[in-house]
């Protein structure tokens, strides 16, 4: 059994769970074959897996379950189709299992499909074949059309004693990586001529270099030694491997855009990228010592795939987006069991399998980053109280959360508001309670978003203050909370705070939050209560951090910032809006801005928080928060939103 040092994500005591890579494997397949169509390329992906996976130990009841699958094609009881021909008949899948498991039924399917693709497939400029319909005519070629000939070509050309397949299978793959490798990286851009006559994207994208790990793959294990460009083929893989080595992170994993550890970790790419990988361990290529990252890789993996196969953080269907940036393919949110899982995690495994990694202890809990099945693709507000975690009280909505800290922590901090940012629409903040219990900390974004805001002492993100004498008075942390509504559309809650002392009088607060989704917006109703004091100027802060982006309007009763807030993960709008009515002016202290409002004393009144992170797609274009807040947020809109929202209940 191998194992891998440095165990994390697991309890103190606790001994590191045993997986056993070929239930893994077969539990994946299984997930993959009952979720996906089999007649698209995700599809002849999962069922390249398959084949694989049935080579190994002659396994005779998954060689008859592929076969029957592989039947299915010619019957078209599957309708293989899309924009390559091998994908008609089953794809590189078959074709294996008639070159190397001698399969002799699957013959006539796959030698018919090779003979058709190499008479119609459409071909670039170069002579490479590309798809039959792509979205742009400016001679493009992408790098997943390594996975869509290489393999297939090869293993019909070595079945048939085809000579010419075989060379045209080296040239595809070898010749993409001359058009689309980056000299400076080493690493490969997905595609040339979707923004433009040979312009290539700018990415590093992981699934992009997974395909072109496949593509390596086969040549590295299949290709004759007598071929003359074997040798360029290994040095090639050599190269090309040790730059994908140099990306890998210390859970043995690469991320969406593969040069930014900020973009969240990709499990498509990461599992080609590991079966590759494989590969040239098991053909000699790369030094036996990378076995370690290999099996780094695989446990880390572990933690994505739950309990029933499915898989969590891959990017969906993604051809050189947008202008072909790094942001552009950042900005593609990760999906939960995409088919583009399945059949790269097989692969991962049962190259394992290949090389005797039976069974391997996991840095952590399997499944335990998988995103619950019920999370993708069902938004909703939630507020939740986290007795253990400093009693803290935490809310958000489909686009932002928040977080305040509870009594058993107020030595530590104090009754600012924290802000949580994230990227997807679905809740995160019980699921980064539970990462964290297993030493998975929220501070890192995993693709979902992180909290990166430190809030500390301050005011944070609308925390208030009694303004007296020219300063600020502040409450410590709560004293007591109570949840009112915790509904999939609305959340409410109530916090009372203790008395504190502020220039000669003493001062109590109760404010009441609620948040709706579709906004970045959460309402707050405050109630100041003293005695003897009938007016009362109240300040509603927002921290900064450097170099803020101001703005301060009291005609519109509204105070914003955006800058930039903790290191790496980008910027941050923040915003307060109060009834222009009430508003009283605009201070500044030592990194906090403030708004002040002139209010009643035991009378409430309302303001409004918010905030919006560049990480979100929402937010990633320059200027996007201001116009946010002008069409948006004004203090209108928002009691428009509110009140609409109360009258429909």
């Amino acid at each position: 059994m191998l194992g891998f040092v440095g165990l994390t994500g697991l309890r103190a005591g606790e001994a590191p769970p045993i997986v056993e890579t070929r239930a893994l494997s077969e539990k994946v397949l299984a997930k993959g074959l009952a979720e996906i169509d089999l007649g698209l390329y995700p599809g002849s992906l999962l069922l390249q897996g398959m084949s694989e996976l049935a080579l190994i130990d002659s396994d005779r009841d998954l060689r008859a379950r592929a076969l029957a699958l592989f039947g299915d094609f010619t019957t078209k009881r599957i309708n293989g189709r899309g924009s390559f021909i091998s994908y008609e008949v089953g794809g590189t899948g078959a074709a294996l299992l008639w070159h190397r498991g001698g399969e002799a039924t699957l013959a006539k399917q796959v030698a018919d499909g090779a003979r058709r693709m190499v008479d119609r497939q459409k071909r670039s400029t170069e002579g490479l074949m590309v798809p039959t319909r792509t979205k742009s005519e400016n001679d493009p070629v992408f790098i997943d059309t390594a996975f869509a000939v290489t393999p297939y070509l090869l293993y019909a050309g070595l079945a048939e004693n085809r000579e010419d397949y075989v060379d045209f299978a080296v040239f595809q793959t070898l010749e993409l990586f001359r058009i689309l490798r980056d000299p400076r990286t080493g690493l490969l851009h997905q595609g040339r001529g979707f923004q433009g006559v040979n312009v290539i994207s700018e990415d590093d994208w992981s699934r992009g270099n997974g395909w072109g790990a496949v593509g390596l793959a086969a040549l590295m294990r299949d290709l004759p030694a007598t071929h003359p460009r074997r040798k360029e083929v290994e040095a090639l893989a050599r190269d090309f491997f040790g730059a994908v080595l140099r990306h890998q992170d210390a859970d043995g994993l690469w991320h969406q855009e593969m040069t930014d550890r900020t973009s969240y970790t990709e499990t498509s790419g990461s599992g080609l990228l590991l079966y590759g990988l494989g590969v040239a361990l098991e053909r000699g290529i790369i030094d036996r010592k990378c076995e370690a990252n290999l099996i780094q890789g695989l446990t880390g993996l572990t933690a994505y795939i739950a309990a029933d196969g499915s898989v969590s953080h891959t990017c969906p269907g993604c051809l050189c987006p947008g202008r072909g940036t790094k942001e552009d393919y950042k900005s593609r949110v990760w999906a939960y069991n995409d088919p583009h899982a399945f059949g790269a995690i097989v692969l991962a495994y049962a190259q394992a399998l290949k090389l005797g990694i039976g069974r391997f202890a996991a840095v952590a809990r399997p499944g335990c980053l998988a995103a619950p099945e019920d999370s993708p693709g069902k938004p909703r507000t939630v507020v939740c109280y986290n007795p253990s975690g400093g009693q803290n009280v935490g809310w958000e909505n489909d686009r932002i959360a928040f977080r305040v800290y509870g009594p058993s922590v107020r030595d530590r901090v104090g009754s600012g508001v924290d802000v949580w940012a994230k990227s997807v629409d679905f809740p995160v903040i019980e699921r980064w309670y539970r990462l964290s219990a297993c030493g998975f900390a929220y501070h890192v974004d995993r693709g979902e978003g992180c909290d990166f805001y430190d809030v500390g002492n301050s005011r944070g993100c609308g925390g208030t203050a009694v303004w007296r004498n020219g300063q600020p008075f502040v409450s410590k942390t709560y004293a007591t909370q109570r949840i009112v509504a915790n509904d999939a559309k609305e959340i409410e809650f109530t916090l009372t705070f203790e008395p504190w002392e502020a220039a000669g009088i003493t001062v109590t607060e109760e404010k009441t939050v609620r948040m709706v989704s579709g906004t970045n917006f959460f309402q707050v109703v405050s109630i100041f209560k003293t005695s003897g004091e009938k007016d009362l100027t109240v300040g509603i802060g927002l921290s900064t951090f450097g170099r803020p982006d101001v703005t301060k309007d009291a005609a519109r009763g509204r105070l914003s910032c955006w800058e930039e807030v903790g290191s790496g993960h980008g910027a941050l709008g923040t915003a307060v809006i109060v009834d222009p009515g009430i508003c009283a002016g605009f201070v500044r202290t030592d990194k906090e801005e403030f708004v002040l409002a002139q209010v009643r004393a035991n009378r409430p009144f309302t303001y409004y928080v918010g905030a919006g992170w560049a990480g979100n797609p929402r937010f990633r274009k320059q200027g996007s928060w201001n116009e946010y807040l002008d069409q948006e947020a004004s203090w209108a809109r928002l009691n428009e939103r509110y009140a609409a929202k109360a009258g429909n209940d």
